[in-house]
């Protein structure tokens, strides 16, 4: 009898043990558990810093097309570059006419106005870290789901006629946190609500 509860009292034992050590996982967010996903658009460029460097060493009226592979600006092999005709200046430079012609700058009137000799490139490059955080718990079954955006992000448009730069502009996120944070109070019963709602909706 008194095997049979020293058995018994081992097993409690391994079983608190067993639950603290998947609560402290919980706690710390899985230890890594929890899944990260990476987005990177450019290989040349590896910050920020990087690209505010490029785009300085391209100079209107002197930077050429043959150029820009060796600044980094390459059209060939750098990954969703848009290439646009000179209507597509016109719709990046004058959204739906909301700016009038003549308050562009001169270069952009110039370049838009040669038309088939106008054109541009817009480039994206970033390097963004999306990591799951939180509990872990709470993440498998649906409960809550935090995701952190770490890194950065920008967007150069270089202006080009006959063969040059004659334009250029750099916007961009140089220091990338956002955090998401998705709550669903029922868990999984939420999605399988959404799921009768929409399945009701076609008999009704």
């Amino acid at each position: 009898m008194e095997n049979g509860v020293t058995s018994g009292s081992s097993r409690g034992l391994k079983t608190f043990i067993g639950a603290t050590l998947m609560m402290s996982l919980v706690g710390c967010g899985g230890l890594g558990l929890l899944p990260h996903d990476t987005k990177i658009s450019s290989t040349n460029f590896q910050t920020y810093e990087q690209v505010q460097a490029a785009y300085t060493d391209v100079v209107p009226g002197s930077t050429r097309l043959s150029d820009l592979p060796r600044l980094g600006f390459d059209t060939a092999t750098t990954p969703n570059v848009e290439i646009l005709s000179y209507l597509g200046v016109i719709e990046r430079f004058m959204p739906r006419n909301t700016m009038s012609f003549d308050h562009l700058a001169a270069p952009v009137q110039a370049c838009i106005e040669s038309q088939d000799r106008c054109s541009a490139f817009v480039f994206h490059p970033q390097h963004i870290e999306s990591r799951r955080m939180g509990n872990i718990f709470l993440d498998l079954l649906g409960f809550e789901r935090q995701t952190v955006d770490s890194g950065w992000s920008a967007e150069v448009v270089l202006l080009m006629q006959d063969g040059h730069v004659a334009y250029k502009l750099m916007s961009g996120r140089p220091r990338i946190e956002d955090l998401h944070d998705d709550v669903q109070p029922l868990g999984p019963l939420q999605d399988i609500g959404g799921t009768v709602a929409r399945t009701a909706s076609r008999f009704f």
